[in-house]
């Protein structure tokens, strides 16, 4: 089971290689890459992390400009 702590760090691996995916890739592509490179995170991720993990990679795609920021609080 991981920890949050291990969570926070694959986030923020997650972080590094979105910015590397907008250097490297047509931006076109970007978010199907993303996906798939988060993939492994999501599908492993324990259920009371769940939440924390959907918010953060929503974020890390809102930032990027590459979802439109639709939580109630955005």
């Amino acid at each position: 089971m991981k920890t949050l702590s291990d969570i926070d760090a694959m986030l923020e691996g997650l972080r590094g290689r979105l910015e590397a995916l907008l250097a490297e890739r047509p931006r076109e592509t970007v978010l199907d890459a993303f996906s798939e490179e988060a993939k492994p995170l999501i599908e492993q991720v324990p259920e009371e992390h769940d939440a924390y993990v959907q918010d953060r990679v929503h974020r890390l795609l809102v930032a990027a400009e590459l979802i439109p920021d639709e939580s109630p609080t955005g």
